[in-house]
């Protein structure tokens, strides 16, 4: 296994355990799905860990090595993210538009995209996972998928932050999200606290 699929293999069991806990369930680390897991009555079934990311440009900045630091420090930007990525100066603010001093460094930062092209790109992803789904091992009878991201799906502006959250919970409540997964949890990092997701269960 190289340095990357371990690194990999690591943030997947690290999002895994945010649902599923070692003190419960005995893991086993496979591919297609990434896990299986075996709990305390001997029930086997799958789960598959997949990040959302809002576009190519912000998948390559969270899983291409030293590539912020690349642009930041020296100016090496993929092709593909001129336009997109932009280098400057960040600065911090609190909840009420004011800077908190000391705060200021170079970083990158990107357009966001509207909230209903967010919520598009939520049902591309599940979508496609539902496509790769019939690849997967047979051994397992069920499979469960956990989405995870980073915060930027509901980051912006505090009524967008609203408006996508109040969408999920809807779909959460009714549960008619048609996926051949036994389950779909969507986990999106709460920005605003430290260790602190919101777990929507998109289909239970």
């Amino acid at each position: 296994m190289t340095d990357s699929d371990s690194r990999k293999k690591n943030i997947e069991r690290n999002i895994l355990q945010l649902i599923y806990k070692p003190s419960e369930y005995s893991i086993i680390e496979f591919e297609k799905p990434d896990f299986i897991l075996e709990d305390k009555n001997g029930n086997k079934f799958g789960v598959e860990i997949t990040q959302l990311f809002l576009d190519e440009s912000s998948a390559r900045l969270k899983n291409k090595p030293n590539y912020l630091n690349d642009i930041i420090q020296n100016n090496k930007l993929d092709k593909r993210d001129v336009g997109i990525l932009n280098v400057g100066e960040i600065v911090a603010i609190d909840d009420n538009g004011n800077e908190i001093p000391e705060t200021r460094s170079m970083g990158v930062s990107q357009d966001l995209p509207q909230s209903p092209n967010r919520i598009e790109v939520l049902k591309k992803l599940v979508s496609s996972k539902n496509y790769k789904l019939v690849k997967y091992d047979k051994r397992v009878q069920f499979i469960d998928l956990i989405i995870y991201n980073d915060g930027s799906f509901i980051s912006g502006l505090e009524i967008q932050k609203q408006q996508i959250l109040s969408y999920l919970k809807k779909q959460e409540s009714a549960n008619t999200l048609i996926s051949s997964f036994r389950k779909i949890v969507f986990i999106i990092k709460d920005l605003s606290k430290t260790n602190a997701n919101f777990i929507l269960h998109l289909k239970k």
